[in-house]
C-alpha cells in the first residue's frame, strides 16, 4: 500500500505545477524517510498503513472532483446543463407527409420538453434519407415556438424545398423516404 501511495506521488509530482510540486516532493521524502525508519516496528507500520490509507482516499476524491462536471462551488457547469436538459427534450412521431407545393416535401413531428425548464431559440437538424443514404441535410430554427414550457409539447411541420429545374429522375432520387432529425441547439429559460 505504502508503495502504491509513493507511486502515485511520484506520478502526480511530475503533472503538477513548480510549487505544489515541490510540496509533494517534500511529503514524498518525509514518507520515505518514515518508511524507512518503521520498517523494523510493527506499530509504525501499522500507523503508515493507516495514513498510506487516508492519502489514498484523498487522492481518489481530489482526482474524482477534478473530472466533475461541477464548478467550484458543487454546481452543475453550464455546459454539463445544456447536456443534461438536451437528453430531455424528444423529437417524437416524425413522418413524411403531403406538402401543398409541388416542388416541397412536409416532416410532421412532435417536440417534447420532458425537462424541468422552459426553453426557447430551439434549433433542430433534419437528415433526409433516401434508400438508406444520406441525400440532404438542414439546420432548421423552430421560430413558432416562443417559449415551450417545462412539459410541454407541440406538433409542428417543416417543409423542405425541392431545388428549382430538376428533371423528374433528378426530382424522384431527391425525394427522401426517411428523415430523422435532431435538437442542436437551445437557450436555457432562467426564471
Amino acid at each position: 500500500m505504502t508503495l502504491i501511495v509513493i507511486l502515485s506521488l511520484a506520478v502526480m509530482k511530475s503533472q503538477m505545477k513548480s510549487h505544489l510540486g515541490s510540496e509533494i516532493r517534500g511529503a514524498y521524502e518525509e514518507l520515505i524517510a518514515i518508511a524507512e525508519d518503521a520498517s523494523s516496528d510493527a506499530e509504525k507500520t501499522k500507523a503508515i498503513q493507516d495514513f498510506a490509507e487516508q492519502i489514498a482516499g484523498q487522492l481518489k476524491a481530489g482526482f474524482s472532483s477534478g473530472f466533475s462536471s461541477s464548478g467550484d462551488d458543487g454546481e452543475e457547469s453550464k455546459d454539463a446543463k445544456f447536456l443534461r436538459i438536451k437528453k430531455q427534450i424528444k423529437l417524437e412521431g416524425i413522418k413524411e407527409v403531403p406538402s401543398q407545393y409541388s416542388s416541397r416535401q412536409g416532416v410532421l413531428f412532435r417536440v417534447k420538453n420532458k425537462s424541468e425548464f422552459a426553453i426557447k431559440s430551439i434549433k433542430v437538424n433534419f437528415d433526409y434519407y433516401r434508400g438508406g443514404e444520406l441525400i440532404d441535410t438542414s439546420n432548421e430554427w423552430l421560430n413558432e415556438i416562443e417559449v415551450l414550457d417545462a412539459g410541454e409539447s407541440i406538433n409542428l411541420k417543416k417543409d423542405r424545398n425541392m431545388p428549382n429545374g430538376l428533371s423528374e429522375p433528378e426530382k424522384v432520387a431527391f425525394t427522401f423516404d426517411e428523415v430523422k432529425a435532431a435538437v442542436t441547439s437551445f437557450r436555457i429559460v432562467e426564471k
